[in-house]
């Protein structure tokens, strides 16, 4: 046997450890990405009763919101947890809307309340960040 011959016997002796080498590194990388998107995740639990926004979803072609125009309607009551991240949502007048959203597309509010009766009309005003959202019941 040459030189050759011997090195390439060698190679192939150890090709199954550079196999299993590279399975390990490639688990490693897996890993790691996963731990990197796991950081960067917000889990979002609403339970029944949550105030939240629904992303404003538009159909056709330019999914887009248009520049100007708010990404986000609301408020929202969810009515129900159909399953993991899978919600029900009614309006404040307890009209329910005809599909499930995921969790992904809601946003929960973290409102200050006020209730006010001036002539009979109890006036909802849910203060949200800087903007107000009044609803009449």
């Amino acid at each position: 046997m040459n030189e050759n011959d011997n090195s390439r016997q060698v190679d192939l002796d150890l090709l199954e450890q550079k196999r299993q080498l590279a399975a390990l590194k490639r688990l490693e990388h897996k890993r790691r990405v996963e731990q990197y998107f796991n950081r960067k995740v917000n889990p979002r639990d609403f339970i029944q009763g949550d105030l939240v926004l629904k992303r404003r979803l538009l159909a056709g072609k330019n999914l887009r919101v248009p520049k100007l125009e708010p990404n986000w309607e609301g408020p929202y009551i969810v009515r129900k947890v159909a399953g993991p991240n899978t919600y029900h949502l009614k309006t404040s007048e307890g009209t329910q809307l005809p599909r499930t959203l995921s969790g992904d597309d809601l946003k929960k509010i973290y409102a200050h309340l006020e209730s006010h009766r001036t002539s009979g009309f109890r006036i909802n005003l849910f203060f949200f960040r800087t903007e107000f959202i009044y609803t009449t019941l």
